[in-house]
């Protein structure tokens, strides 16, 4: 009895060894696919190239088949998942991975045309420049040529800028819009098109031009316009793409310091935006000899402009009717045909100028009028005029008199 017990124990002490090692295999097979599985996963993020996936895909391939035969046990391990799912998976991945490949060629076969437009372009651009400087420092007289010119570099520019932008938006790969996150592969592709492209360099000389052309020209409020959407279009374009490049760059331990100060750029070029339109804005005023103090906000304008009117009105009544035309040019010519209806809008909607400071300019013009109206020497109009008809109606009572006088004369003899 006791030895059956013996051998009864000693074979339940096998069956439980057998049972705790064939646990262990299984186990050990279903980490093994695991962690084949999740290196199948990383190549993938990590191809650089068609050869690297189609070398993932023979490693999917023999996944398959060497853990095929462990299907059952796989199955039931990866739920909520099993064998044939998470081949799926993979395949699909790597398929996705293809199609991206596909598209980042295709976009590094657009920036290097891209490159070639820009770099034709810059060199137009700065001729461009060259040429207006060279017309408004020898004061030539051909307005239209001018004009033209000005119109081409606007133009040249403009398209030079949509090509940086369409560049700018070929770096981040598809995946970035999804989870906001790059894989060491992605990072490796942007740096090498950022560097390939020399888009900083471009987006800075892009920039400068800008600032330059602002600085040549004078614009309309149309015009302007048209500029700074294209400003805000660009930078915004930047800042989505800016701060994935100076990491990029930081974590390569290069300078950024050129990628960082592509900021600064931008608010320079705001700025000089702002500094044209109110330079444009005096322009107005010196046309029509209009001597006006230099501004450069909305402040400071309606200040200078206030000013302006304050000393018209003091010197109304010692004018006289110069006071006057002094007001029909700067009311009538200037602040409601230009500067009210076209430049005003422009201000306001760019926050450079507010309703309650329009408000304070209208109030001051139509105190002016009132004075200039009502000044001595109108007056002395009026009361030469009553004098005047004073004596007509004079003559005519006189002269009525002496018909009367002369009929009595009549009638008596």
């Amino acid at each position: 009895m006791k030895r059956i017990s013996i051998i009864l124990s000693a074979m339940a002490i096998f069956v439980l060894f057998c049972t705790t090692v064939f646990a262990q295999q299984d186990y050990q097979i279903v980490q093994s696919f695991k962690e084949k599985q999740k290196e199948i996963l990383q190549s993938i993020k990590n191809a650089n190239s068609n050869d690297d996936l189609n070398q993932i895909q023979t490693q999917i391939d023999q996944l398959k088949n060497d853990y095929e035969s462990h299907k059952d046990l796989l199955d039931k391990s990866l739920y909520p998942d099993d064998f044939n799912g998470t081949i799926d998976k993979l395949n699909n991945e790597l398929q996705t991975r293809k199609d991206n490949m596909g598209q980042i060629t295709n976009l590094q076969t657009q920036i290097s045309q891209l490159k070639s437009q820009i770099d034709s372009l810059n060199t137009k651009n700065a001729e461009l420049i060259t040429q207006i400087q060279q017309m408004q420092e020898q004061n030539i007289k051909d307005i239209a040529k001018l004009e033209q010119t000005i119109r081409e570099l606007r133009s040249s520019m403009m398209r030079r800028d949509r090509l940086i932008m369409s560049m700018l938006g070929g770096l981040l790969p598809p995946s970035y819009s999804e989870n906001g996150k790059l894989t060491s592969s992605e990072k490796e592709q942007i740096y090498s098109r950022t560097k390939k492209s020399d888009i900083i360099a471009n987006i800075k000389r892009s920039i400068d031009d800008n600032v330059k052309f602002l600085q040549v020209t004078t614009l309309n409020p149309e015009d302007l316009s048209t500029i700074k959407r294209q400003q805000t279009d660009f930078e915004k374009m930047w800042k989505s793409v800016g701060p994935e490049i100076v990491n990029i760059y930081s974590s390569r331990k290069e300078k950024v310091k050129n990628i960082q100060d592509i900021d600064s750029a931008f608010s320079d070029w705001r700025k000089a935006i702002d500094h044209e339109a109110w330079n444009s804005i005096r322009q107005r005023f010196l046309d029509h000899e209009i001597p006006l103090d230099k501004f450069s906000n909305g402040e400071e304008f309606s200040a200078t402009i206030s000013s302006y009117i304050n000393d018209q009105i003091a010197d109304a009544s010692a004018n006289g009717e110069q006071a006057k035309n002094n007001y029909a040019v700067f009311a009538d010519t200037v602040w409601s045909n230009s500067i009210k209806p076209l430049w005003i809008p422009f201000l306001i909607e760019n926050n450079l100028f507010t309703n309650s400071q329009l408000s304070v300019i209208d109030t001051k013009i139509y105190k002016w009028k009132s004075e200039v109206s009502s000044s001595p020497l109108t007056w002395i109009y009026i009361i030469i005029g009553i004098v005047i008809i004073a004596g007509i109606i004079s003559l005519v009572i006189k002269s009525a008199s002496s018909k009367k006088k002369k009929i009595r004369i009549d009638e008596s003899t």
